[in-house]
């Protein structure tokens, strides 16, 4: 993947926002839980 980050955003709070919403999409699909998922660890 290969995105393009504006200087006026940290690459480290742009990663940690793509792995949030991937880690909550793999764990809808997979989990089949419709809430948020606060507690529990996808990427470890």
């Amino acid at each position: 993947m290969c995105i393009s980050i504006p200087p006026k955003y940290a690459v480290s709070n742009a990663v940690g926002y793509l792995k949030g919403k991937s880690a909550i999409a793999i764990a809808r699909q997979f989990g089949r839980k419709v809430r948020n998922f606060k507690g529990e660890n996808f990427w470890a």
